[in-house]
């Protein structure tokens, strides 16, 4: 029993309105004030320069660690007058922004004139003196969206000489498939590096995984069913042989029987558990980050093959205080996107590029067998730091893929070592398959500091996390981390019973 409870009451209020102090959250939604649309993509800054980006739905959330009184809140948007607040005056949860009139754009365009043939030269200078290519610690968040759904899953057998494989097994394990299934991961860390993949480390500091662990289970299960099966009715040392009409491979035995002694310890598990998802999400993060650059140049499709576009400037606005070039392009000749750049006008810097295809990337049908990649939207935002120089702010990723098969294959197991006859075992089917797939990737970057070749040699990359998996959206999983807010869709998240 507690000998002092007045005392102890009076702690406990304290520890409790410190907190309160110490960390403040600020929830809102971005508007056009003359519209009252929500406005997407819109920046949220502090005066330190830590920041955040709004989603597509105009919502943006920020967590405040140690406000102090003096701290201000910036939000703006291209075209758009820039909101100014200081945090403890901040009590909004809609914020309007106004259009920005922009009286003098004749004159600044008389006194300075480009063409936009011109603009595009002249943001392919001097990257390195426009952007901060060295080695830098950035805090980040990222999140992973896909959806796989099967149109057409059916398989008909011809012939098999395993009695296991018959028509009765396929249509029960084709049954067992999820139909659709959708999975979110999302990521908060820090990654230390460069321009180069090889030097970069990550550390991740929490992770959040909406996925329908039966799904895995129910693909893990089939596997082991097959497996098991191949392993009753097929010698080791046989190879195989896989018959597509006029088509054959030559497969080893154990393409078809990969399943290992498992020799690994739990502690071995979950050690390999975390290295395997640290090095997944360090590889999807830095490829999506050096994609963007080709050592001291640019690296993307549209600026590198811009002989392939038309490019027409179209309007001239303000991003904050900077004044901004805003060109469309659409394409020519092989040209596959159109879309807008956003050229800071005084640098002559691209700050922004949004765009999608108007033709498949790729469209491959041959044989039975099909795919297509008909879907890319792309939309990367830069911003100045400290040193200025340009960063990567926010980029989003979408892409959309149709794939399958409607054709027979037959399988034979053959065998040197046993006489007389090499075919050991033989399986003919007629599968047919259609499925869409869609993946979209965002990641938001709140604060960008430069860091010296000793501060990164110093950063010891440990694999510590592996993501919380949960069957339904929780609001509070992210209570006191600032991230990229959650559409509908992801609010929406449950794995039905």
């Amino acid at each position: 029993m507690n000998k002092h409870p007045l005392l102890f009451l009076l702690l406990f209020l304290s520890l409790l309105i410190g907190q309160g102090l110490q960390s403040q959250e600020i929830n809102a939604v971005v508007k056009d004030s003359l519209t009252q649309e929500v406005i997407p993509y819109a920046s949220v800054y502090l005066s330190s320069g830590k920041g955040v980006i709004g989603n597509e739905e105009g919502r943006f959330r920020l967590q405040l660690k140690n406000p102090s009184d003096k701290d201000s809140l910036s939000i703006s948007c291209l075209g758009y007058q820039t909101n100014h607040n200081l945090v403890s005056q901040f009590k909004d949860s809609i914020v309007w922004l106004s259009p920005k009139a922009i009286a003098l754009n004749t004159v600044i365009l008389s006194n300075n004139p480009r063409s936009a043939e011109d603009i595009i030269k002249e943001i392919k200078k001097d990257i390195p003196l426009k952007y901060e290519l060295g080695l830098t610690r950035k805090k980040l968040f990222f999140r992973t969206s896909g959806t796989q759904e099967f149109n057409t899953l059916k398989a008909t057998l011809k012939k098999s000489s395993i009695d296991e494989f018959d028509q009765t097994f396929w249509d029960s394990t084709l049954q067992k498939v999820p139909r659709k299934n959708d999975w979110y991961i999302e990521v908060l860390g820090t990654l230390y590096g460069g321009q180069k993949k090889e030097n970069q480390k990550l550390d991740i500091e929490k992770a959040l995984e909406l996925e329908d662990k039966k799904t895995s289970a129910i693909f893990k299960n089939i596997e082991k069913a097959f497996d098991t099966i191949l392993k009753q009715n097929v010698k080791a040392d046989s190879y195989f042989k896989v018959r597509l009409g006029i088509i054959s491979k030559k497969l080893d035995g154990v393409d078809f029987n990969p399943s290992e002694k498992d020799t690994l310890s739990p502690e071995e598990k979950k050690d390999k558990e975390k290295q395997d998802f640290l090095n997944w999400q360090k590889s999807s993060i830095t490829s999506i980050l050096n994609s963007i650059f080709d050592e001291d140049k640019l690296n993307l499709n549209i600026l590198k093959k811009s002989s392939q576009y038309h490019f027409e400037q179209v309007d001239f606005t303000f991003y904050g205080e900077t004044p901004v070039y805003v060109l469309r392009f659409s394409p020519i000749s092989r040209g596959k996107f159109t879309g807008k750049l956003y050229v800071d006008a005084d640098q002559m810097t691209m700050i922004r590029m949004e765009y999608k295809n108007t033709r498949p990337l790729r469209d491959f049908d041959l044989f039975g067998l099909f795919f297509k990649y008909h879907q890319k939207e792309v939309v990367i935002q830069f911003t100045k730091i400290n040193s200025g120089k340009y960063s990567p702010q926010y980029l989003e990723i979408s892409n959309g893929y149709k794939m399958g098969a409607d054709r027979s294959f037959t399988l034979l197991e053959k065998n040197k070592h046993v006489r007389g006859r090499k075919k050991q075992n033989e399986l003919k089917m007629a599968l047919n398959l259609q499925q869409d797939q869609f993946e979209k990737f965002q990641m938001v970057i709140f604060e960008t500091l430069p860091l010296t070749q000793q501060a990164y040699d110093a950063v010891d990359e440990k694999a510590l996390v592996v993501p919380v998996n949960l069957t339904q959206y929780d609001p509070t999983f992210w209570k006191g981390h600032t991230i990229i807010e959650p559409n509908q869709a992801i609010k929406n998240f449950k794995v039905s019973e």
